[in-house]
């Protein structure tokens, strides 16, 4: 997993540094989804906020409100030590987030940044028109409503994440093998700029 993480992570900062190109935006949210799944290995609060901006910038504003407000959580039980502001999990119930984490010592953000996420979640909280709920799409085993970017269903069925974006490969689509790229990639077989290239132009 600390492998994969960090995979991901080289990743969606050198999206994230493009992130004026075209195709780079949705790339860039999708890994930071799929980095909230390790959450209980990088910094909490940084996965959260990071996956709710980038859902907020790629418009998905129904799952940018919940990162964001788990965000806020987070944030108030670093400065409440003694448990008394516990966190709800309600909304990440049957999805692989982990809800056993260590909290930093400091949130990541600054105050600026935070109250400006403050502001805008409690802006959405009045819209009607945005529900705050994660992504769904139907489970290609069984057809329930599975977690968008998870790796699972309720129904047992696992899906392997993606080499490229972590997001789960729901269905096998003929591309090059995720072993293939991932040993390319990092055995110096494919140049970084050919890889991302390479990538962006999967779908």
């Amino acid at each position: 997993r600390l492998l994969l993480a960090a995979h991901y992570v080289t990743l969606h900062a050198a999206c994230r540094a493009k992130a004026a190109a075209p195709g780079y935006t949705e790339m860039a949210q999708k890994l930071a989804m799929s980095l909230v799944r390790y959450c209980d290995i990088l910094p909490a609060d940084r996965v959260f906020f990071e996956a709710g901006q980038a859902c907020k910038a790629a418009g998905r504003l129904g799952p940018a409100f919940v990162l964001l407000n788990r965000f806020l959580d987070l944030c108030d039980a670093m400065e409440d030590r003694d448990g008394s502001s516990a966190l709800d999990n309600a909304e990440f119930e049957g999805t692989d987030i982990p809800f056993d984490f260590c909290l930093a010592e400091s949130p990541y953000a600054a105050d600026p940044e935070r109250e400006e996420v403050r502001d805008w979640v409690l802006t959405m909280s009045m819209d009607h028109k945005v529900e705050p709920a994660l992504g769904t799409r139907a489970c290609p085993k069984c057809g329930a409503a599975a977690y968008d970017a998870g790796l699972g269903c309720k129904c047992g069925a696992k899906f392997k994440p993606c080499v490229v974006t972590g997001m789960p490969v729901w269905r096998g689509r003929g591309e090059l093998p995720a072993e293939s790229v991932f040993g390319g990639f990092h055995s110096g077989g494919l140049a970084f700029k050919d890889f991302i290239e390479f990538t962006l132009k999967l779908d």
